[in-house]
């Protein structure tokens, strides 16, 4: 994945791998081992962070995807999925692996190939609560990229993820 550096500033929104959308606040000065540093304060829908300033050009953070990347990903949701894992362990690790990626057509992969094992098979709850989460910024990122109403979004990626699933047995 290519590095981007952000010029960031308050009122900014940004998109963390693992927090999903945010929007910066304001700016902190916080003393950590001895070492003063400037910090970003970044408020998602269920937590605020501090990204230090030198971390704008970091893997973990990008910015909001625009509707064309939203028209791709609807796409992909719609896809036939792939078949994940039998073994929870090699599941488990393959899942957190690839939600840490904060590309939107990995993450929209991710959530159709989990959508569809969830409708097949009984999967363990923290399986379910990953799938939550990931459609949940999904749809937050979304909402503020599309300038679009939730329940419509919502709507959007129902259908895909019921059209990737046509072909499949449910349980």
């Amino acid at each position: 994945m290519t590095k981007i550096t952000l010029e960031l500033s308050e009122g900014d929104w940004i998109v963390h791998n693992r927090h999903g959308l945010g929007q910066i606040t304001g700016m902190d000065t916080k003393e950590l081992l001895g070492d003063r540093k400037v910090f970003y304060v970044v408020k998602t829908d269920s937590i605020t962070y501090w990204l230090p300033i030198g971390e704008t050009g970091s893997e973990r953070i990008r910015p909001v995807s625009t509707s064309t990347a939203f028209e791709e990903a609807t796409k992909v949701l719609s896809q036939t999925p792939k078949d994940l894992n039998e073994n929870f362990r090699r599941r488990l690790a393959y899942i957190q692996e690839k939600s840490q990626d904060s590309d939107l057509l990995t993450k929209a992969a991710l959530i159709r190939d989990m959508h569809a094992r969830d409708v097949q098979k009984d999967v363990h709850i923290n399986e379910k609560k990953i799938l939550e989460t990931l459609k949940r910024q999904f749809i937050n990122e979304w909402v503020a990229a599309c300038e679009m109403d939730r329940d419509e979004a919502e709507n959007q990626m129902e259908q895909a993820l019921q059209k990737s699933i046509s072909k499949l047995k449910i349980k």
